[in-house]
């Protein structure tokens, strides 16, 4: 019986090479639409988590007749956002707070988280976080002590910014100061025109000596001192009032990267902004002790999503008008302009 040999068939070098390299052409062509979905689809989280906080100040203002105010203390600096957890289904959460206890102990630069609250403000929530910024939640730093605080990236808009509105130990131009017992009433421009809470980006925690940044997106520009007239007269120093940022950024004694640091301490640079300049910019923030200059900021491109009094959550890109942002950051400014 005579053996016949099979030959066995297989891939030449050259087929193999070119069906790797239609493969690489395929990954390199899905990858970008899988990156475009992966972003749409952190937006959209971010929307939905928008959506949860305004419609949790609507039901706030039902039970309470106002919204929350920011604290006139600072050692009693609980923030809009610890106020709303009941609203956000976070009750068990709330009563883990203490509200009659200072939230923080001593005063001036100098203040540290009181112990008390350890457990509470060390607590991440999803619900107060933009799925885009990747930047860690937990701060230490000399405010927090042998503790830790949680950032947010949501945060309460005060007004425009503009003359003294940074100034929110007296009534602003928006819908949030110190003591603030504001309503639907109040929006006399519309709810629809009024901006209650938008994003920003959580500090890098890196301080520093120096005027310029290094992260302009998640760096603060700090003044140093005091410097601050009677409530709402604003800073009686530099920066003064309606400054141009960059110059104001350039003349700033410190880089401070704990903004954003804390969803339960209610004050300015951590929990709230103003509409002074358009979202996104390149200049970084510019505060004194906390007051100051605070933009809208996002990790999506182009923009950033803002909830407004109406309840609706719009995206607002950078390249809006600087006089059609600043006039949906106040509440009564009789503008005419509304957000595309």
């Amino acid at each position: 019986m005579k053996c016949v040999a099979l030959r066995r068939k297989a891939f030449t070098l050259v087929e193999l090479l070119v069906v790797i390299a239609v493969i690489g052409v395929l990954v390199a062509l899905l990858l970008p639409a899988v990156q475009a979905a992966r972003a749409a689809a952190r937006r959209m989280s971010c929307s939905n988590n928008l959506k949860q906080l305004v419609l949790a100040l609507h039901n706030y203002q039902t039970a309470h007749q106002v919204f929350p105010g920011l604290s006139g203390s600072s050692q009693y600096g609980f923030s809009v956002q610890a106020r709303l957890l009941p609203y956000l289904e976070q009750q068990n959460l709330q009563n883990l707070i203490d509200f009659s206890q200072p939230l923080m102990l001593g005063s001036g630069g100098s203040q540290t988280l009181n112990p008390v609250h350890y457990d509470v403000a060390g607590l991440p929530l999803d619900v107060l976080n933009c799925p885009s910024d990747g930047q860690r939640r937990l701060f230490t730093n000399s405010n927090t002590g042998a503790g830790a605080f949680a950032g947010t990236n949501y945060v309460v808009c005060t007004g425009s910014g503009t003359g003294a509105n940074y100034d929110t130990r007296a009534q602003t131009d928006g819908m949030f100061w110190w003591g603030s017992n504001t309503g639907f009433r109040d929006m006399v421009d519309g709810s629809s025109n009024t901006v209650l809470f938008s994003e920003s980006l959580l500090g890098n925690q890196q301080d520093a000596a120096g005027p310029t940044p290094i992260d302009p997106l998640r760096q603060m520009a700090r003044y140093g001192g005091g410097g601050m007239g009677a409530p709402g007269a604003g800073f009686t120093g530099a920066p003064g009032h309606d400054p141009n940022l960059a110059a104001a950024a350039a003349g700033a004694a410190a880089r401070d990267g704990r903004g954003r640091s804390s969803w339960i301490w209610g004050r300015e640079h951590l929990t709230t902004f103003n509409t002074y300049i358009t979202p996104n910019p390149e200049i970084p923030d510019v505060h004194r002790n906390g007051f100051g200059w605070f933009a809208a900021r996002s990790w999506h491109s182009n923009g950033v999503n803002a909830a407004l009094g109406d309840g609706s959550v719009r995206f607002v890109t950078e390249t809006i008008d600087l006089p059609i942002w600043r006039g949906a950051g106040t509440c009564s400014g009789n503008e005419v302009t509304k957000l595309p």
